[in-house]
């Protein structure tokens, strides 16, 4: 029950913040001029996209060092906590390409 309601939450947020981030879409226009506001709209949704893989990379990378601090000595453990920021920074890094390359790809069909 609690789940849902933070979802439902997190959705209300997301949608109001898009909202409010993209108030010149309704807007009476020409075709051009509607292409070149959606094309403005859909630039500002990859940049917040980007923006929060971007945050979600920085928030798990820094729960994995805080989580393995108080074991920094040992040097199995260092390696552990490299590999595994190495593989979020791959991640984030995968993710912020596809926010990009999905579009890029898709226009290429049409």
């Amino acid at each position: 029950m609690k789940l849902t309601k933070k979802i439902k939450g997190i959705t209300t947020t997301f949608m109001t913040a898009i909202s409010l981030a993209l108030p010149e879409i309704m807007v009476h226009a020409q075709g051009s001029e509607v292409e070149a506001k959606l094309k403005g709209a859909l630039s500002t949704v990859q940049t917040i996209l980007l923006s929060l893989v971007v945050t979600v990379g920085i928030v798990v990378s820094l729960f994995i060092i805080i989580k393995r601090m108080p074991s920094a000595d040992n040097p199995q453990e260092k390696h552990e906590v490299y590999q595994a920021v190495g593989r979020v920074l791959g991640l984030v890094a995968i993710a912020a390409a596809l926010v990009w390359l999905v579009p890029w790809v898709y226009s290429l069909f049409t």
